[in-house]
């Protein structure tokens, strides 16, 4: 098939270009020019914004088409009005975040999602272009923007397209480094660390490489609608073992209090990558059903097979400082507040 990537020298639109030309589809990637990452040779790169002129794809036929950085409905509409209307699969990156709010466990394709709001809309249009395409300039407004790309590809395409409600993604490449910041920690700084209690508190993360490979079968399969697309939850000690396992690090998590974390104004997400905040909102961000997407094909690698080239990838990249993550002042005020006598629970 022919197929156009959006946003395709980038993480996940990088993993969905490579899955693509694996599977030995005429593939080619629209970007801005800005990422450096590498793309095969039988890829066709067209620089350009798609806020800007996109006469050049006029020119083109694509039968499937993978957007992977569309943050308002706007960039939907522009995008598919210039392709045409000969595409058969328009497959939108969404996101979990659409759902809003997490008071149950186990959400699935089935619940009401909140619309975007005249707020939202008017977030959108004050992101400066040179920010359009970075999720953090749209802020809360995220979520129901998310939804309300869905909704305009659908009422455009019908059940022509398919929206993946992306979940946290992880892998050698992650530009968030949210899981790469407790592998370079446990890596590079041994001894004890602070971790947000209970051992017990779930994580829900995708190799990003199984995600893009469930996009490829959504088009092959034509598989319409919405999707949860993340992995099954785990326990947050359980990834921990994994890294000092993987890294054959002898750090120590030390499982300090929320109350600890909330009382040194450090904050969830932020400073403690995976971490949701602890908001009733919030309680089940790391729960959500998977079902639907495993029915049909959706398969997650064993945590380790995602952690060995990551772990291989920041070690090759140690000059890099990390955007987010604890302060060794931060580590360290956790670490005497646990080691008191009577700690608080």
């Amino acid at each position: 098939m022919r197929c156009l990537v959006v946003g395709g020298t980038g993480f996940l639109g990088g993993a969905i270009t490579d899955a693509l030309v694996d599977e030995g589809h005429s593939v080619a990637v629209l970007a801005r020019g800005s990422t450096t990452r590498r793309t095969s040779a039988d890829v066709e790169v067209i620089i350009a914004d798609r806020y800007g002129p996109l006469g050049s794809l006029k020119e083109r036929k694509f039968d499937w088409v993978f957007d992977t950085c569309a943050y308002a409905p706007d960039a939907v509409r522009f995008l598919l009005g210039a392709i045409g209307d000969g595409v058969a699969r328009y497959c939108a990156i969404s996101s979990i975040s659409a759902y809003g709010t997490f008071f149950r466990p186990r959400l699935d394709e089935t619940e009401t999602v909140p619309a975007a709001s005249d707020r939202d809309y008017a977030v959108a249009a004050a992101v400066p272009a040179e920010n359009r395409a970075s999720a953090d300039a749209y802020g809360s407004s995220y979520g129901p923007l998310k939804r309300a790309c869905e909704i305009e590809a659908q009422r455009i395409l019908g059940d022509r397209a398919t929206a993946l409600r992306v979940g946290l993604l992880v892998g050698a490449g992650d530009y968030t480094d949210r899981l790469t910041w407790w592998v370079r920690r446990i890596d590079s700084v041994r001894g004890a660390f602070p971790a947000p209690a209970p051992p017990e508190r779930p994580v829900q993360l995708i190799d990003v490489r199984d995600a893009a490979k469930f996009a490829v079968r959504c088009a092959e399969r034509g598989l319409s609608g919405v999707w949860n697309v993340t992995g099954r939850p785990q326990e947050f000690a359980g990834v921990l073992a994994a890294i000092i396992d993987a890294t054959g690090s002898d750090a120590e998590a030390i499982w300090v209090s929320e109350t600890a974390i909330l009382d040194a104004r450090i904050t969830p997400w932020t400073d403690i990558p995976m971490m949701a905040p602890p908001r009733p909102s919030f309680r089940y961000f790391m729960d959500v059903s998977t079902q639907k997407a495993e029915a049909a094909g959706l398969q997650c690698r064993p945590l380790r097979e995602t952690l060995i080239p990551l772990i291989a990838w920041d070690r090759s990249r140690r000059n890099v400082p990390l955007k987010g993550g604890m302060s060794a002042e931060q580590e360290a005020q956790l670490l005497e507040y646990q080691m008191r006598p009577d700690p608080l629970p």
